[in-house]
């Protein structure tokens, strides 16, 4: 299988920036998702938050509601940046914004927590993912926590097809899977659109071994999970997403 491959350097979100923003409004982001990184940021309140890969401000306006002090969040795509401000603007909560390459950032604070949500798994070279880990370092707080959620290094690869229910396919290499092999993802809109976009596959150790290197401890895989409070019949609707997640939790500490 060929998958055409789309270099982050080239900003490509900017091309369909809304499109992508629609995307959050998919349930999985909601009970799987959301759900899985609200057990892993635990009590937001009073904390300074960095968001990386913030995009259009969706989870930057997420932790500020739900008690963060200050929220800053940096993303590389200009377009994603100018419709996080105008939701800010729309409705002011107090979330700053960045446009900056994460690979690239220097120090802009000391935080208490530093999220990324679909970083890592962008990372085109081990060099690249070294730099977003060791970038996301030199911005937290001694004891602070590191946390989000990637592309699941650990699933079986091949075309995730029957993952279009819930909005999207992945496809990647099932058979002789290499390091930085690209995985590309294809989202279908309600009015019938479709986009597409690539990140690239690292295999669990690396990116352990990556945190390990920029000075991380108590690395951890976590979830997904579905939310508890749905119903048993509604939690079944995630069961082809749990037997094999194309997404998965992470958390480590400074």
């Amino acid at each position: 299988m060929e998958i055409s491959e789309l270099k982050i350097s080239d900003n490509s979100y900017d091309n369909f920036a809304e499109d992508y923003k629609a995307t959050k409004e998919l349930p999985i982001r909601k009970w799987i998702e959301d759900y899985t990184l609200n057990k892993l940021y635990g009590d937001l309140n009073g904390l300074k938050v960095l968001d990386l890969a913030c995009g259009e401000g969706t989870h930057s306006r997420k932790l500020k509601k739900k008690g963060a002090r200050e929220v800053l969040g940096v993303d590389l795509s200009s377009e994603m940046i100018k419709l996080a401000e105008a939701s800010e603007k729309g409705n002011p909560l107090g979330c700053k914004y960045l446009v900056h390459d994460v690979s690239t950032l220097e120090k802009v604070g000391e935080f208490d927590l530093v999220v990324a949500i679909y970083l890592l798994c962008y990372a085109q070279t081990k060099d690249e993912l070294l730099r977003f880990c060791e970038n996301t370092y030199k911005n937290l707080k001694k004891g602070g926590r590191f946390v989000g959620y990637n592309d699941n290094p650990f699933d079986k690869g091949g075309d995730s097809i029957e993952m279009k229910k819930y909005g999207f396919i992945k496809q990647s290499q099932k058979e002789g899977r290499k390091e930085g092999d690209p995985i590309k993802f294809t989202f279908y809109n309600k009015d019938g659109s479709e986009f597409y976009f690539n990140n690239f596959w690292w295999s669990p150790e690396t990116y352990e071994e990556a945190c390990k290197k920029a000075g991380f401890s108590n690395f951890s895989w976590e979830g997904p999970f579905v939310d508890e409070s749905l119903k048993i019949e509604q939690k079944a609707d995630y069961d082809t997403y749990l037997a094999n997640p194309p997404g998965i939790g992470f958390s480590m500490t400074k």
